[in-house]
């Protein structure tokens, strides 16, 4: 376990990483509307009511890296923020100064805690004149694909983080550390930055599933090794994925009959072979709209892996990144 004390040196460490050129001042405003429509953009839809005739100084620092964001975030007022729709990202918070109670729980978060808000998470917060808040957002996909990638295989069941953390705890530490390197880490101009910052963001999200309580640590701490059957099959999925090969060839590649390779993917990957194509051909599709020319369409890449009935491939698209083919497209090109 972390202590106060180790707390304190990390936070530290977060403070000195502000001076780092990556923190920008990002918005200032004294009018609550203002306030509540640029913190929508951040953490989605809300309504901000402030509590006392003081008037509000909301103040914003922060940045972008790799479709993270790590904002610094007061109001200089007693103030209630409403959120009232779900929001396709995580936000690991960590309250630097002042009291946050949110609406139903029993105690409010007090300096040096740490809290997570879902997706699909509906508050009301009551913050005191003097919070000061550290915001980490994750887009809820790339936390999933995180998680796959730590397991090995798909997501069985839906992913929860634990909904606060205790002052000088692990996962505070955690938090803190991962702040305190996004914030840190040079604004390289190279052209292969955004493939090195890709790595630290995954990194970063690595650290937050083994050090904060979810509903996959369990999972995690089971061996990673997959049976060699059921790996050679995997790679072979890999392999020739844009060919789209049956499970009776897949089985055939592997030496294995059908129902014992069915069997293998369902217990060592949480999903059938089919299933298992479908997804990485997704995931494939996505990383390709990421990178794509201006010239691409999302039918074009669709139909390269396969994807022929488009609305039902948009309807999966979305379920599994929660955004649309174009979405990802037009993304790639800001």
């Amino acid at each position: 376990m972390g202590t106060a004390t180790d707390s304190t040196l990390q936070l530290r460490e977060v403070e000195t990483a502000f001076g780092n050129s990556r923190f920008v001042s990002l918005f200032q405003t004294t009018e609550p509307e203002h306030a509540a429509s640029y913190v929508a953009n951040l953490y989605g839809p809300h309504a901000l009511q402030l509590t006392s005739s003081a008037a509000l100084d909301m103040r914003m620092r922060g940045f972008e890296f790799a479709r993270l964001h790590l904002g610094e975030i007061r109001y200089g007022s007693p103030a209630i923020a409403s959120v009232s729709e779900a929001f396709p990202c995580w936000v690991f918070a960590y309250l630097r100064r002042g009291v946050v109670r949110r609406h139903g729980d029993g105690e409010p978060f007090g300096p040096g805690e740490g809290g997570v808000t879902a997706p699909d998470m509906r508050q009301r917060l009551h913050m005191s004149a003097d919070m000061e808040l550290l915001n980490l957002r994750v887009a809820e996909h790339d936390m999933k694909s995180a998680c796959r990638a730590l397991l090995g295989s798909e997501l069985t069941h839906e992913l929860r983080f634990e909904g606060r953390a205790p002052a000088g705890g692990p996962q505070v530490g955690a938090l803190l550390r991962v702040m305190s390197h996004l914030a840190a880490t040079p604004a390289y101009a190279h052209r292969a930055a955004g493939r090195f910052e890709s790595s630290l963001r995954d990194a970063a999200l690595y650290e937050l599933l083994l050090a904060w309580p979810n509903s996959y640590a369990v999972c995690l701490d089971q061996p990673a090794t997959l049976p060699p059957t059921t790996r050679r099959a995997r790679d072979y999925i890999h392999a020739h994925a844009i060919e789209l090969p049956a499970v009776a060839e897949i089985a055939r590649a592997c030496g294995v009959g059908v129902r014992a390779l069915t069997r293998g993917f369902e217990k060592h990957l949480g999903t059938s072979p089919l299933r298992y194509l479908q997804q990485y051909r997704l995931d494939r599709v996505r990383d390709e709209l990421r990178a794509s020319p201006d010239s691409a369409t999302v039918t074009d890449v669709a139909f390269k892996w396969g994807f022929m009935q488009l609305g039902s491939f948009a309807a999966r698209y979305r379920l599994r990144f929660g955004e649309s083919p174009s979405q990802t497209l037009r993304g790639s090109r800001h």
